[in-house]
């Protein structure tokens, strides 16, 4: 039922790789990278690609004029798969070939290499710390244990740009989950590439670097002049949003990469050219050869600037904000996964959302970057007669997980692959128990589910797909006490975490978590946090060992309460006041580091917004913006990327509305709504 988008091969060589075989072609003499030929050709072969690319390079100019919110103030670690594409024995390169290029590339880009002092003097207070390391992944697409290296022998003699070793089907091997991992192919590559990388914004499927086997690392196979492992240093440069330093115009001065702190230079520098080389009027400087991004040998390129650094950071923020944050298998990040709500973004520039019809079945349309599907007031028939407001949750890139009650209170279950529907297209996997209201899910890692619902004694209860099949059982669920008012929340922070908050029959606010080994503060117990509620809590993790957790008090005012990493704020059984007077629930979202997003009804029945920017409360600490609309739903908000919000109701006539910020305002204007047409019964 449950198995992965993307294939997992076992060893086709000989485990660790290596051996004999006669000597690999040689390895060409001049750098020649084909990322600008890909691009190119996405541009040509994609018009929703120009529309991502356009949207990427605006989110880069905003960083790099100071007005992009930095979402990871630490070290991003991203977990990457080397695809090992073999068709003589020398080519199919050892596991210590491949740990020697983890090597370069964690110590390029933390600037710890020793040749970074080589930088001649006027550049060297340009060079920076990328704050981004690299590991093999240890967790696989399917939850097993992995090496983080897959091999396979082709009959292919040697590949081009044109992305076939991406692909089973034409000799190479299948992209692992783009949002998890950084795919590296190594293999032959012909016509005197020595690699190229695919930059963010294309296709999932074809995302991740490619690189010459006897290029990539600094042993084995890997030949002079490019035996650092610079050809990967360059490539992940690619992936991170940089582009060539000369600005791919040839050899003329009118291009440029984007960045403010490299001088303007006429086209590439190859071999290892003497300081200084003085292009484009740069004197007496001249060109910064020695960066990253030229085409010089592996001896001669060891820096990156400080204006690369604030692009790959965007492109971190952005377009790769999942990367890093807790899948495959090491790191962690600034975006837990998003628990779950009937409306869902499982990448950039898309949104997933599910409401009841007037006939209780469930329905479907999305937003692919382009338009909206089926059509933009359209719909997709799924099927069922629903109790609850769907619950939509996804772990992993074109992975859906919806689940709902049904007329029984039941459980039920239906989930996208990336491919179909299942169990069917109109069908459900029946999961059992007796519920009450509307199910919580939440994803902290590929191919795992934990679900909460409310039992009909009121008692929380408990169930999860751990990769394999349902925990405790098919239709079991684990009993985990209380007497809970409303609907639960819960949220992950990080791999095998959970916290879970329920409202108790004197109205308090109350938790539970799981931290990997045990229920604290008992399988059955709970911790009292106080107040006096009258919604249900709803919660948000923007960080590691981070919660925040907002709820409606008596005075229908919004209270909040937020976990630290080593206490409740403002106290144990406290609550910070925010003002209004909300009627109904609470919607809450992160898109960054140290950034919050709630949205109200007002008794009006306007949308109302305030923000948390890191500093302060805006527009005020007791103060909301007024969005506008006559809502006749609770709010449901997701975020696909850093300044980006998305929020929905329902309107008068019964149909879906949407509004959304890109940073800048929001459209389709301040207090406008799109009508997404429908007849929605619960959403």
């Amino acid at each position: 039922m449950r198995t992965s988008n993307t294939k997992h091969m076992p060893d086709d060589g000989d485990g660790n790789g290596g051996g004999g075989g006669g000597p690999a072609p040689a390895t060409p003499q001049v750098r020649r990278c084909a990322t600008m030929d890909v691009h190119r050709r996405l541009l040509n072969d994609s018009p929703a690609y120009a529309r991502v690319r356009d949207d990427i390079e605006n989110m880069a100019l905003l960083y790099q004029e100071g007005r992009g919110m930095v979402g990871r103030t630490g070290v991003t670690h991203i977990p990457v798969v080397v695809h090992v594409v073999w068709n003589t024995a020398a080519q199919n390169i050892s596991d210590e070939q491949i740990a020697s290029q983890i090597e370069v590339l964690n110590r390029d880009f933390r600037r710890t290499n020793s040749d970074v002092d080589s930088t001649p003097a006027p550049f060297l207070p340009f060079t920076a710390d990328a704050r981004v390391e690299f590991a093999l992944a240890t967790v696989a697409p399917d939850g097993t244990p992995t090496s983080g290296i897959e091999r396979r022998q082709t009959s292919v003699t040697s590949f081009g740009a044109d992305d076939a070793v991406k692909s089973h089907a034409t000799g190479g091997l299948d992209a692992w989950p783009a949002a998890s991992y950084l795919n590296i192919w190594a293999c032959q590559l012909g016509g005197g590439l020595l690699g190229y990388a695919q930059f963010p914004g294309g296709p999932d499927d074809t995302d991740g670097v490619v690189i010459l086997q006897s290029a990539f690392g600094t042993i084995g196979t890997a030949a002079p002049p490019f035996h650092l492992g610079r050809t990967a240093t360059h490539e992940v440069g690619h992936w991170l949003n940089l582009n060539h330093i000369w600005g791919d115009d040839g050899t003329g001065c009118a291009g440029t990469d984007n960045v403010d702190d490299t001088p303007n230079q006429g086209g590439p520098n190859t071999g290892q050219p003497s300081f200084p080389q003085v292009s484009c009027n740069n004197g007496p400087d001249g060109d910064m050869f020695m960066n990253y991004m030229d085409y010089v040998d592996d001896p001669a390129m060891f820096m990156f600037t400080e204006g690369q650094v604030t692009r790959m950071q965007a492109c971190l923020d952005g377009p790769r904000a999942a990367i890093g944050t807790g899948g495959g298998g090491g790191g962690t990040g600034a975006t837990p996964r998003q628990n779950s709500s009937p409306v869902v973004a499982w990448g950039a520039d898309r949104l997933d959302i599910f409401v009841l019809g007037t006939d209780r079945a469930l329905y479907h349309k999305a937003w692919d970057g382009a338009a909206w599907q089926p059509s933009v007031t359209g719909f997709e028939a799924q099927g069922g007669i629903c109790t609850s407001a769907p619950q939509a949750v996804a772990w992993g890139p074109g992975r859906l997980d919806i689940f709902v009650t049904g007329t029984d209170s039941a459980l039920y279950h239906k989930w996208w692959n990336g491919s179909a529907w299942g169990p069917s297209d109109t069908g459900f996997e029946a999961l059992g128990g007796l519920c009450t209201g509307e199910p919580r899910a939440v994803s902290w890692g590929a191919n795992r589910l934990d679900v909460f619902v409310v039992g009909t004694d009121r008692a929380l209860y408990h169930k999860w797909w751990g990769g394999t099949a349902w925990g405790p059982s098919l239709t079991g669920f684990d009993a985990m006490g209380g007497v809970c008012l409303g609907q639960p929340e819960a949220v992950s922070w990080g791999p095998d975490r959970l916290d879970v908050f329920v409202i108790g029959t004197d109205r308090a606010l109350y938790h539970k978590w799981w931290d990997g080994a045990a229920w604290g503060t008992a399988l059955a117990g709970y911790e009292r946090l106080g107040g006096v509620c009258l919604s249900s809590p709803k919660a948000v993790a923007w960080g590691a060992n981070r919660l925040d957790v907002f709820v409606v008090g008596t005075d229908g005012a919004l209270y909040h309460k937020w976990w630290d990493g080593a206490q409740w704020g403002p106290s144990m059984d406290g609550f910070e006041r925010l003002g209004g007077v909300c009627v109904g629930e609470v919607e809450a979202v992160s898109w960054a580091h140290n950034r919050l997003d709630v949205f109200v009804i007002g008794t009006d029945s306007a949308l109302y917004h305030k923000a948390w920017d890191g500093a302060a409360w805006a527009p005020s600490p007791d103060g909301f913006e007024r969005l506008g609309g006559v809502c006749t739903s609770r709010p449901r908000a997701v975020s696909w990327g850093p300044d980006r919000l998305d929020v929905f109701v329902t309107g008068t006539n019964g149909a879906l509305c949407h509004k959304a910020c890109d940073g800048t305002a929001w459209s389709p204007s301040g207090d406008g709504l799109e009508d997404l047409g429908g007849m929605i019964a619960q959403f």
